[in-house]
């Protein structure tokens, strides 16, 4: 159930270089960068999850949590960009559906999805 890792974000500098050089969308919750990267084929996902969320198990739980939601969403994404999701504190204390939908949101600012409902089967 975790997200293919050919479509993960791994290395520091693509991390870097999407904060750097791309755009970035705040919410309450998340942080969503994205930087267009038209040399791929598929959308790449990271994400990041600070010790200031709290102890390893909190932060395991919100990156999961995360990763479901990208994995979910990643076929409606239609430009191949790399994307990663910044967690600040209150994701910590927020439910799934509130990440998703928090996530789903600046997606749609970003211009990663169209404005289509949701799937279903969302735990």
């Amino acid at each position: 159930m975790a997200l293919p890792s050919d479509q993960r974000l791994k290395r520091t500098r693509d991390f870097s270089s999407v904060r750097e050089h791309g755009r970035s969308w705040t919410g309450r919750c998340l942080i969503l960068a994205t930087r267009p990267r038209p040399d791929a084929s598929q959308a790449h996902a990271g994400f990041t999850t600070t010790k200031r969320l709290g102890n390893a198990v909190v932060r395991n739980k919100v990156r999961r949590r995360l990763r479901m939601i990208v994995r979910e969403c990643l076929p409606a994404i239609q430009a191949t960009h790399d994307i990663v999701t910044i967690a600040k504190f209150p994701a910590v204390k927020a439910s799934y559906a509130e990440l998703r939908q928090e996530w789903r949101r600046l997606a749609l600012r970003a211009g990663l999805i169209s404005d289509a409902p949701p799937s279903a089967g969302s735990p």
